[in-house]
């Protein structure tokens, strides 16, 4: 059963594509659990894994919409710099 598994599971270059493309999300159900079980055995690949989700999280936050408050001190800051 463990030689059909590996026969199946996806090598480290195919995980990076899956997890530099659209993610997980995007494979079929059977696919996401070979590429799970290679994220569990495979420290480069999960360690990989963690940096894309702290870069989409950095990505996202950069560019999330400003609060009223930070305006209004970027206002006052360019205001009294001129």
């Amino acid at each position: 059963m463990m030689k059909l598994m590996m026969a199946f599971m996806p090598n480290c270059r195919e995980v990076a594509k899956t997890l530099c493309g659209e993610g997980l999300a995007a494979e079929p159900w059977h696919r996401r659990l070979l590429i799970r079980l290679h994220l569990s055995q495979c420290e480069f690949c999960a360690r990989f894994g963690r940096q894309m989700d702290r870069i989409c999280e950095a990505l996202k936050a950069a560019w999330s919409e400003p609060q009223g408050e930070d305006v209004e001190a970027f206002k006052r800051r360019v205001i009294a710099r001129l």
